[in-house]
């Protein structure tokens, strides 16, 4: 953050002597006594000097530009680590979220060999129970035939019989009764063994899972600690994204002091001829019957013998000048950028009697501006050429209606290569006005550059 402040710092130190407006002492300069040096701001808006505006606008604009280009670097890293640490908190709590369904299925069958463990361990008191109950029952047997019977008590009651078959009778009336204890008391003890093996394993099982479900709360744990350190993480860089923003909005505040500068073009309140001396060889929206009838045709094509200049319509500022296409070209070549097809090519954006215009310039020759450039109405800014698809030398020219206001509000706007009006069909969807001139489209909107070039 120290660092960022002392960038900051610098930009402000470097574009403070513009906006205070102080005088600038050159070294081959002497500065008279009693005299003071105007400075280019006050040169630019006292006494319309173009150098000293191109000069403030430079300074400004450059200094602007490199701080605005920094810090946009840095949110773009900034955001680029925020995606990936959203990633991670996404990743991270998807995670501990499976976990939880693994977590409550396990707690649902562990609950389930609880309530089982519960159930045999009833059924083992139960038969325990009944073991016990059969013992007392042979145990009071066992008493009371001591009392009464004895051996010589036994012998009366088998030789009390009244016939052999009788005394079998007796005689095994007593063993089975013996036999029965014996084997009630053996498969109790049996069932007793079985319910104690049968609850054994299900501890077993009951352990395990419970070793499970601990190992998995823990991890689920760890997931949704790692979960909440990329939160802070991302509440981190977010407060640095905001932090950065906040710096990029003071910065741009200064593009304030541009319309100052931008004022100092001169306000126009009619364009002149972009290009002297040419004749219209295609008109707008369709090509000619004889040439590529139903083809869009944005624009105007001005024709004049190859570099013939091509002049700034109105003051403004250049926001696009992209050349290095072969003169010439050809019908149907794709060199030309942003817009291919037509070559070298220029982009500017002007003010006119309190409204904001786009101007597009194909198949130039040489181009003697650059982006960021202030240019003056009638200025040249290039030659006409037949660069990109073109089939002879003249300088095809787009017109877009931006909108009302000041010049210096519109710079602080993105536009694209179309400046929001689109292509072939769609920028003719996008015309401001019907054809007979009635008002169709607002802003921004494409117009036709022979109702306002002369």
């Amino acid at each position: 953050m120290f660092q960022k402040a002392v960038k900051i710092l610098l930009v402000i130190m470097l574009i403070l002597p513009v906006f205070s407006r102080t005088t600038f002492v050159y070294a081959d300069e002497e500065e008279e006594e009693g005299t003071t040096e105007k400075s280019n701001y006050d040169k630019c808006i006292e006494d319309k000097d173009k150098d000293a505006c191109r000069i403030v606008y430079k300074e400004i604009r450059g200094e602007e530009s490199k701080a605005l280009k920094e810090i946009e670097e840095k949110i773009a890293e900034s955001e680029g680590q925020m995606e990936v640490i959203s990633a991670l908190v996404m990743e991270y709590s998807q995670k501990a979220q499976s976990l939880q369904v693994e977590i409550d299925a396990l707690k649902i069958q562990i609950d389930d060999l609880k309530g089982k463990i519960e159930q045999l361990e009833i059924q083992i008191a139960e038969n325990e129970a009944k073991v016990e109950a059969l013992n007392t029952r042979v145990r009071n047997r066992m008493a009371e035939s001591q009392k009464s019977m004895h051996f010589n008590g036994y012998l009366e009651f088998i030789l009390g019989s009244k016939s052999f078959t009788d005394m079998l009778s007796r005689i095994y009336g007593i063993e089975a009764i013996v036999s029965k204890d014996k084997s009630d008391r053996e498969i109790l003890e049996s069932t007793i063994k079985q319910l104690n093996a049968d609850k054994a394993e299900l501890s077993k099982a009951k352990e395990d899972l419970d070793k499970s479900y601990e190992e998995i709360v823990l991890k689920q744990a760890e997931l949704l600690e790692m979960q909440e350190f990329y939160e802070e993480q991302e509440a981190q860089i977010q407060a640095e994204i905001d932090e950065l923003n906040n710096q990029k909005n003071s910065i741009t505040e200064s593009y304030a002091e541009l319309k100052d500068v931008v004022a100092g073009l001169g306000l126009n309140t009619e364009f002149v001829a972009a290009v002297h001396n040419s004749w219209i060889a295609e008109s707008v929206w369709n090509y000619s019957p004889d040439f590529l009838d139903g083809k869009w045709h944005l624009g105007v094509d001005y024709a004049s013998s190859r570099g013939t200049e091509i002049h700034a319509p109105a003051s403004g500022v250049i926001i696009r000048a992209n050349g290095g296409c072969a003169d010439p070209g050809y019908l149907g070549s794709l060199a030309g950028d942003p817009i291919m097809g037509g070559g070298n090519q220029v982009y500017m954006m002007c003010e006119v009697d309190g409204s904001v215009y786009g101007f597009i310039f194909f198949h130039m020759h040489d181009i003697y501006v650059s982006y960021g450039d202030l240019v003056f109405q009638d200025e040249a800014i290039g030659t006409v050429g037949s660069s990109g698809s073109s089939t002879g030398p003249h300088c095809h020219i787009e017109m877009y209606y931006l909108g009302d206001g000041d010049l210096g509000d519109f710079l602080e706007m993105s536009w694209n290569a179309t400046f929001s009006v689109g292509r072939g069909s769609t920028a003719y969807n996008n015309r401001c006005f019907y054809d007979d001139g009635s008002f169709r489209q607002s802003a921004p909107c494409i117009l036709n550059p022979e109702w306002y070039l002369p």
